[in-house]
């Protein structure tokens, strides 16, 4: 069946198959999912619906939101994503229709679903977890990382790569759960830690997953679809799901404006029935099914979704300013903490432990960070175009901040470990 993906700025990928006749009835499905998962859906959907042409838009969400949102802005049907900010975005905003009864989620689904309610549907979900590359971590003498704790070690110092919040909505999902489950100062720590450890950033979720099958890193923290992808594929890669891993729903909504709203109600029974829920399984989109609930279920962490969305541009401008743009200085320093010789003494270890605090805070207190002014300047602030000059004033504070406290951390080591 004819698939066409639309030429679009950022466009990542195109599926691209021959024109059907010009009368056929359409289409177009935006996602922030990469082409592998995808592909498998659209072309089990054609197979059932072959008078049905399908045009696929993959965007980042920022993007995706400022194409659903632009004045000249492509007719869309289907919106498919794993991320619930997302889609509180969407419906905030009035993008989203509301749908039948026929696509309520399981029970034991509900409580991870984030209170979206009748306006998005879910085909599957996912859990988070810890890929890995195992001849990396022989050819390091790495062992097989199960914890965010383990990756945070200083073994792993240069070895693990991972998204930022601000572009992967999977990762701020994470990113969050981290500091829901230790609190704003462990959690905090236990990044920045894990920040200092990192080859890289990548720009988008599945650039993870790729890195570490290409041996670009030893581990990296991921979704179980995309390491699953990578299974299929290389004996080498394996996977291993968090103890307190984020249970991400993927969810299809149908745009407001659908001009195809019968199509977009057909591809979302497609997902739902068996024939979709076993292409939902398969390695392509390699999600754990409606009929498997045993992940979901046993899961012992529950997002607070009030304080998710509450300061969700909050923490990713955090994220940027304490983590991806210190990330040189962030790694040095810990290096040279990692390898201080305290010989023993009271004294330079109790200077190192200093050393360790000032590298472990980021420069906004749990309280500060609750500020409804200041959560509500950073609403929002990742979705739009441009950001407001007070906004960029308060990034800039934080970004010398930090700074400042990274270099104190680097006099404290010296005074540690002088003659």
């Amino acid at each position: 069946m004819p698939i066409f993906c639309r030429q679009l700025p950022f466009l990542l990928v195109a599926i691209l198959l021959p024109l059907t006749p010009l009368h056929a009835s359409t289409l177009t499905v935006l996602t922030s999912f990469s082409e592998a998962p995808v592909k498998a859906v659209i072309e089990g959907f054609s197979r059932q619906y072959p008078a049905i042409r399908v045009e696929v838009i993959y965007r980042r969400t920022l993007p995706a939101l400022r194409l659903l949102t632009a004045d000249d802005a492509p007719g869309v049907d289907i919106i498919m994503s794993s991320s619930p900010t997302f889609f509180h975005t969407l419906d905030q905003a009035g993008l989203l229709a509301g749908l039948s009864a026929e696509t309520v989620p399981p029970d034991w689904l509900t409580p991870h679903m984030l209170g979206l309610g009748n306006k998005v549907a879910v085909v599957g979900y996912s859990g988070s977890g810890i890929m890995y590359n195992r001849r990396y971590l022989d050819k390091y003498h790495l062992p097989v990382p199960t914890t965010w704790q383990q990756l945070a070690s200083p073994q792993f110092m240069g070895h693990v790569m991972m998204s930022s919040p601000s572009q992967s909505g999977t990762t701020h999902m994470m990113v969050e759960s981290v500091l829901q489950q230790y609190g704003w100062e462990q959690g905090w720590a236990l990044l920045m830690r894990l920040g200092s450890n990192l080859s890289a950033i990548t720009a988008r979720s599945f650039g993870v997953s790729d890195g570490v099958t290409r041996g670009l890193a030893g581990a990296g923290l991921v979704i179980d679809s995309y390491a699953r992808n990578s299974q299929a594929r290389f004996d080498h890669v394996g996977f291993n799901i968090l103890p307190d891993a984020v249970i991400l729903p993927t969810y299809l909504g149908v745009a407001r404006s659908s001009e195809h709203p019968a199509n977009a109600a057909r591809f979302i029974k497609y997902l739902l029935s068996a024939k979709g829920q076993a292409i939902i399984a398969t390695p392509g989109m390699a999600k754990v099914t409606l009929n498997q609930p045993r992940l979901a279920s046993e899961a012992k962490y529950v997002t607070d979704k009030d304080l998710l969305y509450r300061r969700a541009g909050l923490l990713k401008a955090l994220f940027e300013q304490t983590i991806t743009q210190q990330l040189p200085r962030l790694k040095l320093t810990w290096q040279e903490i990692n390898g201080a010789d305290t010989r023993g003494d009271p004294a330079r270890e109790s200077l190192l432990e200093q050393a360790r605090a000032k590298a472990s805070t980021p420069p906004l207190s749990e309280l500060e960070a609750s500020d409804p002014a200041l959560l509500a300047q950073f609403d929002g602030l990742y979705e739009r175009d441009q950001s407001n000059p007070q906004t960029e004033k308060v990034m800039h504070q934080w970004r010398q901040a930090m700074e400042a406290r990274l270099g104190e951390a680097r006099l404290l080591v010296d005074q540690a470990v002088k003659p």
